[in-house]
Parts: C-alpha cells; structure tokens; sequence
C-alpha cells in the first residue's frame, strides 16, 4: 500500500504505518479527498542558494538545509501549519489544511518570524564555519486553495490554486532576512496586531489589477504581536529590535 500523509497534521506518513510518527493520529488506507479550504500559504527561500553551494560543497550544503529545513518545519507545526512540500532551498507550507484554523493568518505571521529567529541561530555558526551568511525570505498569502492528495496519495498532502502562485510571488519580493504578506493576509492579521505585548513588523504589498507583480506603490507596515493569541503558545526568546521588518508608507 502507498503511503499517504496524515489526515491531522500532514506528516508524510511511513510504507504501512499505522500511525502517524509526527501527532501519533491513526493513518487512513485511503487517500485525503480533496476539498475548499480558507488557508494561507507559506514560501520559505534561501537567499543565493547557489552561491551558497558554490561557497561550501554540496555535502556541506545538505548539512545545512537539513538544520534549517527541520528547525524550520517544528516551529510550523508549533503554530498548527503542515509543511508539505521541500523546494531545494526552502519549504512551502500551508496553515489551514487539512485541520481548519480561524487564525491561520496570524500563526503563519508568528511561524514566519518564528522562522526567521531560528534562521539567525544557524547564521551564526555557518559564518563562523563557513564564512558565508545564510537568509531567509519568507512570502505569505491568504485565500481560497483546494487541498487534499494528489492522485493516489504517493505525492503527499498539498494546495493548489491561484493563491499559492500569489504567495510565492510574495516571496520573490521580500527582502534578505524579512518577511512579506500580501494585502489579503494584512487584513486577515490587523484586529489582532495589537495589544501590549511585544510588536514585530512584516511588510505587505497589493497587487494590481493584472495580478501579475506585487506592486511596491501600494504598502506599509502592520505590527504583529507575538503572544496576542491565548491559543498559541510563547516562544523561547525575547524581543530585540532585529525582529523587525519596518517598511514607511511611501
């Protein structure tokens, strides 16, 4: 039998496991039906991957993406997301789906700084041992995908749909080290941005109406408070004025 991912939280589930090795949900024989989902997707970049390469030898390289790449999945499913597909240098991950979140766009802005803060501790250590500096660039956008397994459930868990194109052009345009949110998951996030615990700061742009290029005429900045929610759990640091992303409105 064909392994699948798991219904709950999208783990990638083992050839003929009867649970999930992630949340420990009993596995399904079948395949997830796919279905409309309200979700905001995740893009995760290296920033001159291939430089990056040339600098520290493929053997090297994979030591380092496999640090980011598992640090960076755990502080997703801290925040209820599933990461669902590795592009070669970064991750793409859905909040959402397949277990539905009213929140979903604030826990990707939390994952996202969340993410960035994990990426800073491994940047220490590979410039000490490598002398070359390791960012990230984070887009996300929010809207309706449909989600489920693609064919028989050998490719995983994963969306499809106008808004993931979207969220991975968010991520084309954020800057070395920051994170970008499309104008759909700013609105989704501003009534809870606020509040008198620490505030961290993620730009967002619009889009025109060609729905081709996010267009930097139309932007500003939305204060996201990191233990705004009660459902969501601390994380481990504190604040320091590095976790923040400004951007005036021009």
């Amino acid at each position: 039998m064909a392994a699948g991912s798991c219904p709950v939280c999208g783990l990638r589930l083992r050839e003929g496991a009867r649970f999930c090795d992630g949340c420990g949900s009993p596995a399904t024989a079948g395949s997830e039906l796919a279905e409309y989902k309200q979700v905001t997707v995740m893009f995760a970049d290296v920033v001159r991957s291939m430089d990056i390469a040339a600098a520290v030898g493929p053997e090297r390289l994979r030591e380092i993406m496999v640090q980011l790449i598992e640090r960076s999945a755990l502080v997703v499913q801290r925040y209820g997301g599933t990461v669902n597909q590795f592009t070669g240098d970064g991750i793409m991950a859905v909040f959402g789906a397949p277990t539905a979140l009213e929140d979903h766009a604030f826990r990707a802005c939390l994952a996202a700084l969340g993410i960035q803060e994990e990426t800073r501790d491994i940047t220490s250590d590979v410039e000490t041992r490598d002398g070359v500096s390791l960012r990230l660039r984070i887009g996300l956008n929010s809207g309706q995908v449909i989600a489920g397994e693609i064919g028989s459930g050998t490719w995983g868990y994963t969306a499809i749909g106008e808004q993931v194109g979207m969220a991975q052009r968010m991520e084309s345009v954020a800057p070395s080290g920051g994170v970008v949110l499309s104008e759909a998951t700013a609105r989704l996030v501003e009534q809870l941005a606020c509040g008198s615990a620490p505030t961290y700061y993620a730009q967002f742009w619009t889009t025109p109406a060609d729905r081709t290029t996010p267009s930097p005429s139309c932007c500003g900045s939305i204060s996201l408070t990191r233990f705004g929610s009660p459902h969501l759990p601390r994380t481990r640091s504190g604040t320091r004025s590095s976790d923040r992303w400004p951007m005036s409105r021009s």
